[in-house]
């Protein structure tokens, strides 16, 4: 751990993290350290008592420890605890409950943790076994005080329950007794008693006048382990009062249905519950009645049908209550009206519609006929209701009990394909009864296809690039139609040529045939006819329509540029412009792409530049003896490009320098004329965009730019360079060239001078051509500035 604080004194703190993670350098291990991995906690342990205690160990200045799951789901822990130890890196974590723990509820609870530091997360899992505690039984509290009061009237006839003790023990398989510990006055103990389920009985009756008129009862409710609760019961005994017989109704009427067989409830006569021992009876014999003889209770006494009495649809029933134990009696009238049943729906017929018909029957055409009957008595009418589902609506219609086509029929869907071609509804035929009866009339209408619809192309125009391989897909001919099956065409070449084109009588695709070529022909037209089938019940009604598909074809660089000739020779004087062409090539691309020329040998890339398809010079030509004296012979290769193919074409130039000399001999030169060389190049290329060209030609200027300026200053450094000195004047012979051009180009030449030039210049630009050959190469004077030729073997040079 020294290690550790010295490390995090020396280091910053990102890179002392950085290290820890990566296990680089000193780490402290992240862990739980003595977790149990259990524990037993009482279910009386109370809030905010430690449940668990252990350590853990971690990098981290202060670690979080979290809660990550309860199972079962508690609410019962607060957040862990986390203290510092006196250890490095050990930490006191306490497991603190927030409530209580019940065993009834959960006896075993599992406990995740989740340790989280800046160099890892660690869990573990430990369980509580809660212990289970006796629970003291519950009385309810009006028992226990001040006591329940209970009155009693004094003429109860018994045994009779009095009360009973409503207690609860939270333990699980634990049951209670009951029992009576005291009654006040003592005299009374032996007339009650309590049952197993906490009931009260009294065993003795009550009076008013020769008994106690109250009595106090001590409960005690006690669980297997011996814990109770007790309570009071207080019985009061209340005087009775006998008043006369009277009736709750004394005239009832009342209807009832037909047909609800006997012991059918009719009315019940009811007296006054204060008179003790009232019965019941008719005063005069009704045989299609009966009443019960103690609860009053009338009923029929077999089935009642008005259709076969018509007699019972009224009643008058006198009724009569008595008591024998005091004597009194009173009378009842009841009026009974009995209501017809609808018992039976109507009859409809047909029972059903099964149909066919053509999608293309008129609106207003008639279906079939519904007559409907109820044989109810009651029910004088029927009415009719169309209930049409989704597919169906307002498809149908009912006039005059008439099914009527009310829209036009549709078989060219995919939801009618889902419903097999049927339409699907139903009358609903119902009576006037109560409560209304109805029946159901299906409709099942099935629809013929009928082929409407001609197909339409949506597809009449494609390109394709030339040079594309036969057999290749063009495209795909696309046609509809609305007719179902939806699109069910066959597809054939009625015009055009079939050997340059094919095409998929099924899918539509159209094939090459044939090799294209942007140069001999741009645009074809191929004649395609679209024919359904199977889209009518007369399988040889079919339609058909052909268009005209317009195949336009795309030029494609497939053509290396062709110059004629190849081969360019041109003489020309030194006093030429620089700005003038000194020959243009000659040259086409049979795609038309636009050709650009570049000069490939890099002598003449010096020395020369191409406009176009011009070649000119760079610069004047120098002929300055004992000076600058520049070839008179160039051969220049020169690559003209489309964009993707390359041809190349060479060009000679012969440069004749104006002087004033007059050779004393005339050399003719014989020159073999070089074989000409094309070489044509068709490679792929790569077109980037043109912003991007843009950005890259601009960084390599700036880079070469820089380049340049550091090696000039480097240089400048190491030989100290400083200014050049002026360059001597041009020679005598150099005079006279430039008198002689000058004095060629003001007065022109006779054709002898011509002829004698044509030999001077001839000899001079072969003395020119053999001393320019003794020397190597050229440099210049880090001293003066001055350039020179030099030749390397014998160590001549001559300034320049």
């Amino acid at each position: 751990m020294g290690v550790y604080n010295l490390i995090r004194l020396l280091l910053p703190t990102p890179f002392l993290q950085l290290h820890i993670l990566t296990g680089a350098c000193v780490s402290i291990a992240t862990g739980f350290i003595g977790l149990p991995a259990s524990v037993s906690v009482s279910e009386s342990t109370r809030p905010r008592s430690v449940v668990v205690e252990f350590q853990v160990q971690s990098s981290s200045l202060l670690p979080t420890v979290n809660i990550l799951s309860v199972n079962p789901e508690l609410a019962v822990f607060e957040t862990p605890i986390v203290n510092p130890t006196n250890v490095s890196g050990i930490f006191n974590v306490q497991i603190v409950l927030s409530g209580s723990l019940d065993y009834e509820k959960a006896s075993m609870v599992s406990v995740r943790l989740g340790l989280v530091t800046s160099s890892g997360r660690a869990e573990q899992t430990f369980h509580i076994r809660v212990v289970d505690e006796n629970n003291t039984p519950q009385c309810e509290p009006l028992l226990q005080l001040p006591g329940v009061e209970v009155h009693v009237p004094e003429n109860l006839p018994v045994p009779v329950t009095l009360y009973t003790v409503l207690a609860s023990d939270a333990d699980r398989n634990d049951t209670l007794s009951f029992s009576i510990s005291q009654v006040l006055p003592n005299s009374s103990k032996g007339q009650f008693h309590i049952s197993g389920g906490g009931s009260i009985l009294s065993s003795q009756p009550f009076d008013y006048h020769t008994g106690p008129r109250e009595l106090i009862l001590s409960v005690v409710v006690r669980d297997k382990q011996g814990a109770n609760c007790t309570g009071t019961v207080r019985i009061k005994v209340l005087k009775v009062y006998n008043p006369p017989l009277d009736l709750l109704l004394v005239s009832q009427n009342v209807s009832i249905f037909e047909n609800q067989g006997p012991e059918d409830i009719v009315a019940t006569v009811r007296a006054n519950l204060t008179i003790p021992d009232v019965l019941y009876t008719f005063v005069k014999d009704y045989p299609h009645f009966k009443i019960g003889r103690e609860d009053g209770v009338i009923r029929t006494a077999y089935n009642l049908d008005l259709e076969a009495e018509r007699a019972l649809a009224h009643s008058v029933l006198l009724v009569r209550a008595y008591s024998v134990a005091v004597e009194c009696s009173a009378t009842a009238t009841v009026t009974v009206n009995v209501l017809d049943v609808n018992e039976f729906p109507p009859f409809c017929s047909p029972s059903v519609f099964v149909l066919e018909v053509s999608e293309t029957i008129e609106v207003g055409s008639s279906l079939g006929s519904l007559t409907c009957v109820d044989i109810d008595v009651s029910n004088q009418s029927v009415s009719l209701t169309l209930v049409d589902n989704r597919s169906s609506l307002f498809k149908f219609r009912l006039k005059d009990g008439q099914l009527q086509v009310n829209n036009t029929l549709n078989y060219d869907s995919a939801e009618m394909a889902t419903n097999n071609f049927q339409y699907e509804a139903t009358i609903l035929a119902t009576d006037t009864g109560t409560p209304p009866l109805t029946s159901q009339v299906r409709v099942l209408v099935s629809v013929t296809p009928v082929n409407e619809h001609d197909p339409v192309f949506q597809t009449l125009f494609f390109s394709v690039p030339e040079g594309t391989r036969p057999g290749t897909a063009v495209g795909t001919v696309v046609a509809r139609d609305t007719d179902w099956p939806f699109d069910n065409i066959r597809y054939s070449i009625t015009t055009g040529d079939d050997t340059m084109f094919t095409i998929d009588p099924e899918g539509g695709d159209l094939y090459l045939g044939g090799e294209l070529d942007f140069e001999e022909q741009q645009v074809y037209v191929v004649g395609v006819q679209a024919e359904d089938y199977e889209q009518d019940m007369d399988r040889t009604n079919r339609k058909r329509r052909t268009v005209d598909i317009t195949v336009q074809v795309e030029n494609v660089n497939d053509n290396a540029p062709v110059c004629d000739p190849i081969s360019y020779e041109s003489t020309i004087f030194s006093t030429l412009s620089n700005k003038l062409p000194i020959l243009s090539l000659s040259c086409a691309d049979a795609d038309s792409d636009r050709l650009t020329a570049t000069i490939t040998n890099g002598a003449a890339v010096d020395r020369f530049l191409m406009t176009g398809l011009s070649l000119v010079s760079k610069n004047m030509f120098s002929y300055v003896v004992d000076g600058v004296y520049d070839r008179t012979m160039f051969e220049v290769t020169i690559s003209v490009s489309d964009g993707r193919h390359h041809t190349e074409a060479v060009a000679y130039i012969y440069v004749v320098p104006w002087t004033t000399t007059v050779p004393t001999t005339t050399t003719t030169t014989t020159t073999t004329a070089k074989p000409p060389q094309v070489v044509t190049v068709m490679s792929d290329y790569w077109d980037p965009e043109p912003w991007f060209v843009a950005v890259v030609t601009v960084t390599g200027v700036l880079l070469l730019l820089v380049t340049s300026l550091l090696i000039w200053a480097i240089l400048s450094r190491v030989y100290g360079w400083g200014p050049k000195d002026e360059p001597e004047p041009p020679s005598n012979k150099t005079e006279e060239i430039g008198k002689m051009n000058t004095e060629v180009s003001q007065n022109g030449a006779s054709e002898n001078d011509q002829a004698s030039l044509d030999g001077s210049l001839s000899l001079t630009k072969a003395s020119i051509q053999d001393d320019l050959m003794r020397f190597d190469g050229k440099a210049q004077d880090p001293v003066s500035g001055r350039s020179y030729l030099f030749n390397s073997s014998t160590g001549e040079r001559r300034w320049l």
